[in-house]
């Protein structure tokens, strides 16, 4: 364990105390590694703190009780304002238990010669950000490098691209821990870190941020309705049919695939986007949902699109109808008249053929 009580970082953050243990699955042993007060560990915890604040996929979660190993650890940190040492090496201890025991039920899922939990090393910081205490805690897996002075494989714990699994959680006034975030690198949070390791409940069912996210993006789409209708139609219908699938949820690829890679078909949308793409981001924070959840396909409330065409004539079709623009499209004759045109080879049977004018 490593006081850090008079460490400043170049930041608003203060470190109050770090401990960094190497955890082994095959001998089912955990190591306190010393950390020198010259070493370069202290930096790479700020970094890593930074880029988990910046982070899109986080998911809120609330701690079970205030009796779990987890909040009594916790809640003992505050009491001190250091990371007590006996604590500490406590949820070390607890995190490669249920670690072996992890593997021990899926290892069976893991390529020949390897283990289904990664291996890794566990870093805790207890810190102060202006007037507010935190604890952040991080399994950082192991990864191979090949140093470039001896040309021998070498294990540590990457920098530039780091695979890992996060637990912050922030204090209120009275020392009861706030909101929990849980972060991982991985497309989908795995369950034994959050739910195992520190029993946490998420604040959000998946239910509802399906519902509150995919409502919240056609709402911010009615704004280019009027003036990129076209587009609208199939940003809608796109944004339906991801949220109509099974899976993950990573709301910021979301984004990134279905809108800011997206190519409009009428030049009024092309410099409408940016700020369409901003304003989508943002909504997880500013509405209240997670940006990192599992689908829930059901809680979709939007079924079928109905197109007033003209008098009497209305189109229906499946929100997520796939392939939609191949499928139903506008065109114009040769004679000026503006059609909608549907592939249907089996409904056109009923319907009279006429020639195309």
């Amino acid at each position: 364990m490593n006081n850090l009580a008079t460490t400043t970082a170049p930041s608003a953050i203060r470190l109050l105390g770090t401990a960094l243990q190497h955890l082994d699955i095959d001998s089912k042993t955990w190591t306190t590694v010393p950390i020198p007060e010259e070493s370069d560990l202290q930096g790479y915890l700020d970094a890593l703190l930074a880029e988990i604040a910046s982070k899109p996929q986080s998911r809120a979660y609330t701690l079970a009780s205030d009796s779990t190993e987890c909040a009594v650890s916790l809640a003992k940190f505050h009491a001190a304002k250091a990371l007590v040492p006996a604590a500490a090496q406590a949820l070390a201890a607890r995190l490669l238990r249920i670690e072996v025991a992890t593997d021990e039920r899926y290892g069976h899922l893991a390529a020949a010669g390897t283990t289904h939990v990664k291996r890794g090393s566990f870093l805790q910081f207890f810190y102060e950000d202006g007037n507010t205490t935190g604890y952040l805690a991080v399994k950082v897996e192991h990864q191979s490098i090949l140093d470039e002075t001896d040309f021998k494989r070498r294990v540590g714990l990457g920098e530039s691209q780091k695979i890992y699994k996060a637990f912050r959680v922030g204090y209120d006034t009275t020392g009861r821990p706030q909101q929990a975030l849980i972060f991982d690198t991985n497309a989908k949070p795995s369950v034994y870190w959050w739910n195992d390791v520190w029993e946490l409940t998420p604040v959000r069912s998946d239910e509802i941020n399906t519902r509150e996210a995919v409502t919240h993006i056609i709402h911010v789409l009615q704004k280019v309705k009027k003036t990129a209708p076209a587009d609208y139609t199939i940003l809608r219908n796109a944004t339906v049919a991801a949220f109509k699938q099974s899976g993950a949820m990573d709301f910021d690829q979301f984004v990134t695939s279905t809108f800011e890679s997206y190519v409009p078909t009428e030049g009024s949308l092309k410099d409408e986007l940016p700020s369409l793409v901003t304003n989508l981001r943002g909504l997880p924070s500013k509405k209240k949902f997670d940006s990192h959840f599992t689908l829930a396909p059901a809680a979709v409330p939007f079924k079928q699109m109905k197109v007033q065409l003209t008098n009497g004539i209305s189109l229906s079709y499946d929100e997520d109808l796939p392939h939609l623009e191949g499928r139903i499209w506008s065109t114009k004759t040769d004679d000026g008249r503006e059609v909608v045109v549907i592939d249907a080879p089996d409904a056109s049977k009923q319907f009279p053929f006429k020639p195309w004018k």
